[in-house]
C-alpha cells in the first residue's frame, strides 16, 4: 500500500477488519509458532547451561539445542523486517495501538541485537551483561505480544463500534 493510499485512513474511519496493519490468521499462527520454538529453544539453552554449570557436565541435547535456537537467528531477522515493512509501518501511520507496539518492536530489536553479541563480543564481564539482557527479553516478549495482540482486539472492537 503507497503512502498517498495510507494518507486517507485514519483510526477513527477504518474498518477494523479490512486495516492494511491487521495480520491474516495464518501469518498470526506462523509467526507465533517460529516464536514459540525460538522461545522454547531458549529457555531450554538456558536450563541446560544451568545444569552445565552445577553440574560441571554437559547435557549431549544442549548442543543441539543451541544449533537450533541460533538458526532461528536469520528466520527472526527476516520476519522482524517483514513486519517493520508492513505491519509496524502501516500501524505507525494509522496512530493504532503505538505503546504495546513500540514495546514490542523495542524488545524484538533487543533480541535480534544481543543474539548477535553474544556470537561476537569478546570480554567475559561484557558477554554476562549480553546474556542476561538476551534472556530478559526473551522472557519480556512473551508477555509483550500478549499485551500488543489484546491492546489490537481492543482497538480494533473500538474502531467497529465507531464504523458500524
Amino acid at each position: 500500500m503507497s503512502a498517498r493510499n495510507l494518507s486517507s485512513f485514519s483510526s477513527n474511519s477504518l474498518d477494523p477488519r479490512t486495516r492494511p496493519s491487521r495480520i491474516a490468521t495464518l501469518g498470526i499462527l506462523a509467526i507465533m509458532l517460529l516464536l514459540a520454538v525460538n522461545f522454547c529453544s531458549g529457555v531450554a539453552v538456558w536450563w541446560g547451561q544451568t545444569m552445565q554449570a552445577e553440574q560441571l557436565q554437559t547435557p549431549s541435547w544442549l548442543r543441539p539445542t543451541l544449533v537450533l535456537h541460533g538458526c532461528m537467528f536469520p528466520v527472526q531477522c527476516i520476519l522482524f523486517g517483514i513486519l517493520l515493512a508492513h505491519h509496524i509501518r502501516v500501524g505507525w501511520r494509522l496512530r493504532a495501538n503505538l505503546l504495546s507496539g513500540f514495546a514490542t518492536e523495542f524488545i524484538f530489536a533487543g533480541l535480534i541485537l544481543t543474539g548477535a553479541g553474544l556470537y561476537y563480543v569478546g570480554a567475559e564481564e561484557w558477554r554476562d551483561r549480553v546474556v542476561w539482557a538476551h534472556r530478559l527479553l526473551g522472557l519480556l516478549l512473551p508477555l509483550a505480544l500478549a499485551v500488543h495482540i489484546a491492546m489490537g482486539l481492543r482497538w480494533g472492537k473500538q474502531a467497529a463500534s465507531q464504523v458500524g
